[in-house]
């Protein structure tokens, strides 16, 4: 369901920024889910998260290249992908943003509102 998927990419999100950034959010298959995710944050009320995510695929989707250009399938060059990433300064932005807007409450509080669609 809709509200299923919406738990899911937020979860994505969550596990892969608080691991390596939004850097490896895009290069993970986690990124695939970029375009759903923005609109999962509005749905369960993470509206500033949901904004910084936007902002990030717009970021994303015009420097991919650059950004990319050292991701030759290596750690090594994963690692250098970091090196002058516009991505790298939305993630302590992220930090900060989940501290005002509990991620993982907003999730528990919109599937209490919606059991249904979790319990089929």
């Amino acid at each position: 369901t809709k509200p299923q998927q919406a738990i899911y990419v937020i979860w994505c999100l969550e596990a892969e920024v608080n691991n390596g950034g939004f850097n490896q959010y895009y290069y993970n298959p986690s990124g695939a889910f970029a375009a759903l995710t923005a609109e999962a944050l509005r749905l369960v009320g993470a509206v500033k998260c949901a904004d910084l995510v936007m902002r990030a695929n717009a970021i994303y989707e015009t420097q991919a290249d650059e950004i990319t250009k050292r991701q030759d399938g290596t750690l090594a060059g994963f690692s250098k992908s970091y090196i002058d990433n516009p991505l790298n300064a939305l993630d302590d932005e992220f930090y900060a943003v989940v501290e005002t807007e509990d991620l993982q409450q907003l999730q528990i509080d919109y599937i209490k509102k919606h059991k249904l669609d979790f319990i089929r």
